[in-house]
């Protein structure tokens, strides 16, 4: 918008003026937009923020006409004379700016027309001499009488204000005509206009109890906060959408619920999130959680964009779970995406873009050094030194891990409008996730949609549709995990600087008839492509008062694709002229659900609200994997297999899986103090055999509201005081497909020697036709409480739950060709404590600081492996080639409790130790523990194994500090987990190698040190002991994120209702005595083989962890 020169005229006094310039003077066109015409309908729409010191009416009104279009008529002699004021309002409609700037001036106004008519003030006190102000005293106290200490007291439309002391009392000075405001948190506001007779108040605030009445989307439908009988956390959209890199909802919630633990395998772009609430539970089958979208059970949700979601709920005890029965044990994470609200249409924009850096690199040995050490280690094994006189003089150097990682970008854009009439609402959104890895060549893109509309045809039906697409790239490398030779980082750790990287001709330098590891992070193609479609809708009728029918259903599509491929000019590839494979998987989920909801208050004081349905799901997975080498040309890369001639497998699998349900939930409560929950489902899968298909899951909880009653009410401490406690049965039912059944697999079998060889059928793994549920039982006991008004909000439960009917893996011998069956045997407890505190610290002049904490305990027990002593992990092993167990479960101890031996130094030089009878002077030694019979026998073997230690944290923990003031915005977030260890077997590779510690090896010239002469290489090195099983536990600044909201006057858009600029910091520093790249990583959690839940806690080579700096952006229109 132009605006027009001020119309002020300038004229000679000895000359009359003309009737036309008297009525110019009189009224003076100050301001005058251009082309732009605002309708008095507009006017009260119209918003102002205006901040001067001793301004000008001139200057005062300029701005108006700048901020709003209106038109300024006014008599410039009037405005000459009006003085000059200091003025401060921030987002206030025009009339009460233009009612607190004339208060004192002689001036006053009228709206006509689309324009600002200024006057006299008929009666106007001179403004040099105002009313002198009343001082007005009192009381603030709560509905309850209890006195309210920091309680506001402002002069509305002024920056006057006071705080309520001790006592609830105030003092303030204020005119006649003008309006006080109290306030506090937890209190609804009120206000009194002064009279200029009364000044003396007993003002008593009236609780707020919305965050009681905070709805709570539970499964089948929701309920209020006051009314939950279970455990439930829930995570609002400011909570998770906070800055930093969030890709995916499950990493939004880590920290931000008790007894939730979120942990990534590595730090690789879409890499694996995986999330445990309240433990383990399963030793075979997923410990994950039911994820739950808009009502629909899907596979992908914690996959979907942060700034989608409107809020989580995570049901945690069987209360809350009993209702989705066979799927429930490991607990349900519900998701409410964002939907269309009534009003004008919104437009929002959220977008970051950031660096990433390696936090920590590893210390390794320079060239010279590296192979100077290798020389010397050939030479103690008298063999020829591997570098020759003109290697030792190259001043070859090269920084592998330098070369193949680099400072990455990462970027996120997301963009949403939504809204709606009383009939009709809509939401779409839209985001774009890109980011790079911190190893060259690996990097994840995401495009996303998202579609929301509902629909109110009458006051008794509704109906709604959810609609969400994605597509993902991932460019990926083999660099964790159960360890092969190709590992990337392995390669990367373990390479000697003094190879070369190219040739003269710039291909990939070889060395000895090894590639470089450079060659292996560029030249081979490893691509994952993912399609996810998920199109649900319900429809929602009102039968009559109280009884709902409802009936949802929808379909989720998804798809994944790998291709890789190993290039002939790789050493590998050279030696099969090239492999490719193509890995296509899609799973279809088609899912409908009806139920009816009854709701209905008797006599006032009993209110009852029943669920009751059933539900049909099916799924089908089909599979196609091709692996073919032996191809004339790179080019065509894994995009025509027919090119290669040689196939080495092929596979096609088809899987239907079916389920079928019936559920019910009774919720009653007696005058509103009293509740009760009753639940029950049966479940049918077709996972299991004809006898054990179906399950049937109840649970019931109980509450007291304890607050509600007279004698706690007369106590003034409480402002929510509830009891819970539950008991339920809930199952686990994705155990894999079909594992009751016989597996047939193809075999080769020559008959005589000599003979060729014939094609069949064989049995590869034995049938269990008794297969049945996982079922867990849960009991959960709780407290909810809060202080001043829920100024202070706590939450205690302790829970104990315990899986019985374990599936698993049981060795049984190998006389019948097979050593395990999966069959039901054995059980595991978990108990465990959580704690979940808020505060609002400070709500005062502009300044607002509130907390978040919450800490949980868990201690995990194996009770019973179905008579079986122990069930040992075997994972395969780097050094050597050997299988090491690094893992054991018995009755007693916990999933993935490290096992192997304890670390005693090394044998020094003359030192007998015929325990080891192998063992030379260098070579690492060990305790001797036990024996045969239990006791010492002077022999280092297995029995001298022992625990070491156990891979799941028994604390974890989390704490958000959040500051605004006067439009910063400034949150920091730590989290953390205690007491665990990890298997740090990098450090063991490194030691052997081109780690630093090498250079303090033993050898004959330095005894006086605990590294072994020769790291894995000896006979005993390979071993799993107690030197590289390292704590932890660990403190980490996972957030750190300063914005600010741009005053809405300052910017050059009129349409524009926000503006936010923000920077994050994430994972800014840790606080860990571990050794290792990150106490976050672990590797082993990608493993699905198995017993896998049993490995847990090995880094090994893991993608190094980053630090990551972005600058974001949010605009409201």
């Amino acid at each position: 918008m132009q605006l027009s020169t001020i119309a002020c005229t300038r004229y000679n006094r000895n000359r009359r003026p003309t009737k036309h310039a008297r009525v110019r003077k009189l009224l003076t066109l100050l301001f005058l937009a251009t082309g732009v015409q605002v309708s008095a309908a507009r006017i009260p729409d119209q918003v102002v923020s205006l901040s001067f010191k001793n301004a000008t009416a001139k200057q005062v009104f300029r701005e108006i006409n700048k901020q709003t279009g209106l038109n300024i008529l006014a008599d410039e002699a009037l405005l000459e004379k009006t003085g000059k004021a200091n003025l401060v309002v921030n987002n206030m409609p025009v009339s009460d700016a233009l009612n607190i700037y004339m208060r004192n001036q002689p001036l006053t106004y009228t709206i006509e027309g689309g324009a600002i008519i200024v006057k006299t003030k008929t009666e106007a006190q001179p403004a040099s001499t105002p009313p002198p102000p009343i001082e007005i005293h009192g009381i603030v106290t709560s509905d309850k009488g209890q006195p309210l200490p920091g309680a506001t007291v402002t002069v509305k439309g002024t920056r006057q204000g006071t705080v309520t002391k001790v006592d609830g009392s105030f003092a303030i000075n204020a005119n006649a005509g003008e309006t006080l405001e109290f306030s506090m948190v937890g209190f609804k506001p009120w206000s009194v206009k002064l009279d200029g007779k009364t000044t003396t108040f007993k003002v008593v605030l009236e609780a707020d109890v919305s965050n009681l009445t905070d709805i709570v989307v539970v499964g089948y439908g929701t309920t209020k906060k006051k009314d939950l009988t279970g455990s439930v956390s829930s995570i609002s959209s400011d909570q998770m959408n906070i800055g930093g890199v969030t890709s995916n909802a499950a990493q939004a919630i880590q920290g931000r619920a008790a007894g939730v633990q979120v942990s990534q395998s590595n730090a690789a772009p879409g890499g694996q999130t995986i999330v445990r609430i309240r433990g383990g539970n399963s030793i075979k089958s997923t410990n994950e959680p039911l994820y739950v979208v808009d009502g629909f059970p899907s596979e992908t949700g914690k996959d979907i964009n942060p700034n989608d979601i409107d809020d989580i709920q995570i049901l945690k005890d069987a209360s809350s779970t009993a209702i989705y029965g066979a799927r429930g044990a490991n607990g349900v994470v519900m998701i409410t995406t964002k939907r269309g609200k009534t009003g004008k249409p919104s437009i929002q924009y959220d977008g970051y873009y950031g660096t990433q850096k390696i936090i920590k690199e590893y210390d390794k040995m320079n060239g010279l050094e590296n192979m100077q050490v290798t020389n010397a280690k050939a030479i103690e094994k008298g063999q020829p030194a591997y570098y020759t006189a003109a290697d030792l003089a190259s001043g070859r150097n090269n920084d592998w891990f330098k070369l193949a990682t680099r400072p990455a970008t990462v970027q996120s854009h997301s963009l949403s409008v939504s809204g709606g009439t009383d009939d009709s609402k809509v939401a779409l959104s839209a985001n774009y996730f890109k980011q790079e890895g911190a190893l060259k060549n690996t990097n994840f893109e995401r495009y996303s949609v998202r579609l929301n509309y509902d629909k109110q045809f009458s006051s008794r039906f509704k109906v709604g549709a959810n609609v969400y697409g994605s597509h993902s790239f991932t460019n990926f490398k083999t660099y964790d995990g159960n360890i092969v030779p190709s590992n990337v980082m392995y390669g990367v750790l373990t390479a000697s600087p003094a190879l070369p990287v190219y040739n003269d001709d710039g291909t990939y330098a070889r060395f000895k008839g090894r590639d470089n590891p450079l060659a292996w992070l560029m030249a081979p193609t490893n691509e994952r492509f993912e399609n996810k479609i998920n199109i649900n809708a319900y429809a929602d009728y009102l039968i009559m008062d109280g009884l709902n029918f409802r009936v949802n259903g929808g379909t989720e599509y998804t798809t994944t694709k790998e291709g890789t491929y190993l290039p002939r000019d790789l050493v590998d590839g050279e030696k099969v002229g090239g492999k490719a494979s193509i890995n296509d998987l899609a799973v279809t989920r088609n899912l409908v659900e009806t139920y009816f909801t009854y709701k209905k208050l008797f006599n006032k004081i009993h209110s009852i609200n029943v669920v009751a349905g059933v539900s049909y799901q099916s799924d089908l997975s089909d599979r196609h994997y091709s692996q073919v080498q032996r191809f004339s040309t790179d080019a065509f890369l894994y995009h025509n297999l027919d090119a290669g001639t040689e196939r080495l497998s092929s596979t096609s699998l088809t899987i239907p899986v079916k389920m079928a349900s019936a559920y019910g939930r009774l919720n009653y409560s007696l005058k509103d103090k009293y509740l009760a929950t009753f639940t029950l489902r049966r479940d049918g899968s077709s996972r299991f055999g004809s006898n054990y298909r179906f399950g049937n899951f109840p649970s019931g909880s109980l509450a007291w509201r304890a607050s509600e009653e007279e004698f706690i009410k007369n106590l003034h401490v409480f402002s929510n005081l509830k009891f819970r406690g539950g008991y339920g049965l809930t199952g686990n039912d994705r155990i894999g497909d079909y594992i009751y059944m016989a597996l047939y697999g193809p075999t080769n079998v020559s008959l005589g020697q000599g003979s060729s060889s014939y094609g069949g059928t064989v049995i590869t793994r034995l049938p269990n036709e008794s297969l049945r549920w996982e079922s867990t039982a849960q009991m959960d006991l709780g407290v909810d409480m809060g202080f001043l008004n829920n100024r202070i909000a706590a939450t205690v439960d302790y829970y104990r739950k315990k899986t019985n009917s374990l599936i698993f893996d049981l060795p049984i011998g190998d006389w019948n060709g097979f050593s395990t069956q999966t069959v039901n045997a054995g059980s595991i407890e978990n108990k465990g404590i959580e704690l979940s505190i808020t505060t609002e610290n400070i709500i005062n002049h502009g300044l607002t600081w509130n907390t978040t904490l919450n800490i949980a305990y868990n201690k995990q027990t194996c009770l019973d492996l179905g008579g079986r002593p122990y069930v040992i992990t075997q994972t395969a092993n780097p050094y050597g080639g050997r299988g090491v167990d690094f893992t054991k479960l018995a009755p007693g101890q916990e999933l993935s409790t490290f096992y192997g031996y304890e670390y005693d130094g090394v044998i020094k030089a003359g030192e007998a130790h015929p325990a080891q009878p192998n063992a030379k002077p260098g070579d690492p030694k060990y305790k001797d523990i036990s024996g045969p019979n239990g006791k010492p026998d002077g022999i280092i073997d297995a029995n001298d194994r022992t625990y070491l230690g156990h891979a799941n944290p028994h604390y974890i923990y989390g704490i958000s500090n959040n500051f605004a003031y006067k439009g910063f915005e400034l949150s920091i977030f730590l989290q953390g987990a205690l007491d665990y260890s990890l298997y740090n077997a990098t450090a063991l590779v490194l030691e052997s190698g081109p780690g630093k510690a090498a250079l303090n090896r033993w050898t004959a010239t330095n005894d006086n040190t605990d590294i072994p002469r020769d790291g894995y290489s000896t006979p005993y090195g390979g071993f799993v002991n107690s030197r590289f099983i390292e704590n932890a536990s660990y403190l980490r600044c996972k957030m750190i994120t300063l914005g600010y909201n741009i005053p809405i006057a300052h910017t050059f858009l009129k349409s524009l209702r926000g503006v936010k600029v923000y920077g994050s910091v994430q994972n800014l520093f840790t606080i860990t005595k571990y050794t290792g790249s990150d106490p976050e990583v672990n590797t082993n959690l990608n493993s699905s083989g198995s017993n896998a839940n049993l490995s847990s806690g090995l880094d090994y080579t893991a993608f190094p962890a980053y630090r990551s700096y972005t600058m974001g952006l949010k605009l409201n229109f």
